[in-house]
């Protein structure tokens, strides 16, 4: 009896230690983010942000406010590019609001071969904040945007 009650509690700490928490969670999601992003899937994309999201890309004008304009944004994005490039995130750091809200701030940069020479965009800067609904973690709020040069 005491083998099965000492079982139990390593069974229970093991559970505890690999169960990841809200932070890593929405980390996973904004990950996948970067995954679909250059490929020809716009719908894969469009399914990690939520229908409400706001979306700020690196190149538009206005605030994105529609799934279908954000579908858009994104298959223009990188047109012409898609298969050939790959986005990179890193330096990233994550702010757990609640158990349901997490927001991101990193950068990325994308890479891409072009007459079989590799060319480098970026580093971009990146906001986002994840919020989980129902099982899913969802981009409700997406800002993209250069990073500046450093002053001399």
């Amino acid at each position: 009896m005491t083998n099965r009650f000492g079982l139990l509690l390593i069974a229970l700490a093991w559970s505890t230690l690999v169960h990841a928490g809200p932070k890593e969670d929405a980390l996973a999601a904004y990950d996948k983010f970067f995954t679909l992003f250059t490929t020809d899937n716009q719908n894969q994309l469009a399914a990690l942000f939520a229908p409400d999201a706001m979306v700020y890309g690196t190149s538009s004008v206005e605030v994105i406010t529609t799934p279908d304009a954000s579908i858009k944004y994104f298959a223009g994005a990188l047109s012409g590019a898609r298969g050939e490039t790959k986005a990179t995130p890193f330096g990233r750091t994550a702010l757990q609001l609640s158990d349901s809200v997490v927001v991101i701030s990193g950068k990325w940069q994308s890479e891409r071969t072009l007459n079989g020479k590799m060319m480098t965009a970026g580093p971009s800067r990146l906001t986002v904040v994840m919020q989980k609904r129902g099982e899913k973690w969802l981009i409700v709020q997406f800002h993209s945007s250069a990073t500046p040069q450093a002053a001399p």
